[in-house]
């Protein structure tokens, strides 16, 4: 297994304008078992880790795992987010504090324009997935926020595309159900595992009309059912805002 350095580069989710103090690391022994877990989830791939050489306000690496014949897709997933618990605040709902931990995940298709086959680096164009999932998986802890599945985020407050090749702008948190939903350590702690969907700036407006589940419905009818990441597929939220 290959480990790479990453070089230091612009962020997502206006994470360049926050000025970012660490947080404690409590549990990243945590990290091992999550890697197992996806190593045994999609056994027999090639992977890669990916250092987080900025490690504020936690040090998040990111594995990948190469597509296969039998299962021809890139799954992309965090290490480290789950390192610290994230907190719900006080107040909003209960007046105990409630702790969660989490990882998240993504799936690319196999003929993702990556530079490199056997070499990525975080650095390159097309790996921008990978840069964006490590910072959301930053970004409660840099924001003392809880993320779970219908959370919703746009890239910035002007809706900026993630990429020039595309106009999905923003992130819908998703979990599935059994084995790819959450995993359970020895110690008794559940880890949550999330996909953030990819959303169009229409789609963003649109959620509270719509709510999550209804917004994923319609963009499964577009995929085909298909969780893999579509940079060009159809706005699902037309008409809606009329």
């Amino acid at each position: 297994m290959d480990r790479c350095p990453i070089p230091k580069i612009t962020h997502f989710f206006s994470m360049n304008d926050l000025v970012m103090k660490p947080v404690p690391v409590l549990h990243r022994e945590y990290t091992g078992a999550v890697e197992q877990y996806f190593h045994t989830l999609f056994p027999n791939r090639k992977r890669t880790v990916l250092a987080d050489t900025e490690p504020v306000p936690l040090p998040v690496d990111i594995e990948v795992l190469y597509p296969t014949t039998e299962e021809p897709f890139y799954v992309i997933h965090t290490l480290g987010m789950s390192a610290t618990p994230m907190t719900y605040p006080e107040g909003t709902e209960s007046s105990e504090v409630r702790e969660s931990y989490s990882e998240l995940c993504l799936m690319l298709p196999s003929d993702w324009p990556f530079a490199h086959d056997r070499i990525l680096a975080m650095g390159e164009q097309a790996a921008w997935p990978l840069r964006m999932i490590r910072d959301l998986a930053k970004f409660p802890h840099a924001h003392h926020l809880w993320m779970s599945y219908g959370f919703i985020l746009p890239n910035s407050e002007s809706n900026e595309p993630f990429t020039t090749e595309s106009d999905l702008c923003g992130v819908l948190m998703v979990q599935f159900d059994g084995e790819l939903g959450e995993l359970t350590l020895d110690d008794g702690i559940i880890i949550q595992l999330l996909m953030p969907v990819l959303l169009y700036a229409d789609e963003l407006e649109a959620y509270d009309r719509l709510g999550p589940d209804a917004l994923i419905e319609r963009i499964l009818d577009c995929t085909h059912e298909s969780f893999l990441l579509d940079l060009h597929r159809s706005h699902v939220a037309q008409g809606l805002l009329k």
